[in-house]
């Protein structure tokens, strides 16, 4: 770690270097370590420090952005130079552009020392820890990882805020002879993880996905994990929750933002204050962060404006900029789905004939406008007979509306759990949800 004390030296040079020119920049520090292993065996150890300053400077009402690994003095000088001709050549913004307000901010360190002191000796436990269960009719791919980030907002105009954390993951893909299981987590720390329930779950799916038969496309009730539930929800976010976008009137936030769409149990939020998150405190306009509803009791209840869109729309940014080469992108990084009150062991027993689904891949967007998402599941799929998962099922493609899927969830678990996710992690219960359409079979 670089500490705080050298972004406030950093924020010194900047503040001389840069004078005469409006910038927001953002410097950040990574130290990350990864153990990757297939087949059984650790076959890759790797340890990676990066530094990285972003600026964006504005003039004339143009607005250029420069990135670089120099935080050297010489660094920032060519920085600069760089910026000054790029504003030579950019067109003025259709719209008033400022730096945000500045934002004074007590430094926040979420650290924990299982992350700060690990080895690649505490990433191979974990290791021995699946292969150990997996013994050897399963085999075992995946990773270990640990990291520990820092970044400083830092401004013209006398911006300064700092945070650092940390976080641990691990992923997990157990394959037997005919079927595969998966497991996903991440966490602050090692001991949040989760990796003795996880791992038996992944090795118990490789081991029941033998013998796979196929069923006949159409609805069916089906019951999701986790990973299935967290991907579906961020691929809402994504494509619903952008304030710009409902501004130009290309979301689907436009018909739906305000109306119930789900069951009064469906809370959605992001949320850095959740205790299985990897809290993401400022924004990359120094914007503290904070609980935000996106669904609340059923109803679609807010949209997310970045730095850009709401100086566009004289909106107020809701502390979603995590992009200063696009400033009207919003996101939430800290989905977390809330849990409800019903055993996942209830929510299985009272399905009749349904499909388990553990989680999906190559998930993508049919219809931005409609929310009409596609993808295939993957690493546990199971037919559900009279309250019990039976025979293993060939995976399917699916095809579901958003805005459908939610108002057909019937029942949300009590237990939650944090998954990787592609981008950003996310906290997700089990769901069973009807009439979820199967497009086709797969091969």
């Amino acid at each position: 770690m670089k500490t705080e004390n050298f972004y406030r030296n950093l924020f010194r040079l900047m503040n001389e270097h840069f004078v005469g020119l409006k910038f927001l920049s953002v410097v950040s520090n990574t130290e990350s370590a990864l153990t990757r292993f297939a087949n059984n065996e650790i076959h890759q150890n790797v340890f990676e420090k990066k530094s990285v300053i972003s600026v964006l400077a504005t003039k004339d009402n143009k607005v250029a952005v420069a990135t670089s690994n120099d935080l050297s003095i010489n660094g920032l000088k060519e920085t600069r130079k760089k910026l000054e001709q790029m504003l030579e050549n950019s067109t003025p913004l259709d719209y008033q552009f400022k730096l945000p307000d500045v934002s004074i901010g007590y430094p926040v360190e979420n650290i924990c020392d299982s992350v700060k002191n690990a080895k690649a000796e505490d990433r191979a436990q974990v290791f021995d820890k699946i292969v150990k269960a997996a013994g050897e009719e399963v085999q075992a791919f995946g990773y270990v990882s640990d990291n520990i980030a820092e970044n400083a907002v830092i401004s013209s105009n006398g911006m300064f805020v700092y945070q650092a954390y940390s976080s641990a993951s691990f992923n997990f893909v157990a394959l037997s002879n005919s079927g595969s299981g998966y497991v996903s987590s991440t966490a602050r720390g090692y001991k949040d993880l989760d990796v003795d329930k996880k791992i038996q779950r992944a090795i118990e799916f490789a081991r029941k996905s033998s013998n796979q038969v196929e069923v006949d496309p159409g609805s069916y009730t089906v019951v999701l994990g986790p990973e299935a539930v967290s991907d579906l929800f961020f691929y809402f976010s994504y494509v619903c929750t952008n304030g710009y976008m409902h501004e130009l009137k290309m979301s689907p936030s436009v018909r739906f933002l305000g109306q119930k769409i789900g069951p009064t149990n469906l809370n959605v939020h992001d949320d850095p204050t959740n205790v299985l998150q990897v809290p993401l405190v400022y924004d990359m306009c120094g914007k503290k962060r904070e609980k935000t509803p996106l669904i609340e009791n059923g109803v679609f209840k807010n949209i997310l404006y970045s730095h850009g869109a709401a100086l566009r729309f004289d909106k107020k940014a809701t502390g979603h900029t995590f992009s200063l080469e696009d400033l009207d992108f919003a996101i939430p990084a800290n989905l977390v789905i809330e849990g409800g009150d019903t055993p996942i062991e209830k929510i299985i027993s009272e399905v009749d004939r349904g499909i388990y689904v553990n989680r999906f891949h190559y998930m993508n967007v049919v219809d931005p406008y409609e929310a009409m998402f596609t993808g295939m599941t993957r690493d546990g799929t199971f037919l559900i007979e009279k309250g019990q998962l039976t025979r293993a099922l060939k995976n399917m493609r699916f095809n579901v509306k958003f805005f459908e899927f939610t108002q057909n969830i019937e029942a949300i678990s009590k237990e939650v759990e944090s998954t990787s996710g592609e981008y950003f992690p996310a906290v997700a219960p089990f769901m069973r949800v009807r009439n979820f359409n199967f497009t086709s079979k797969t091969a």
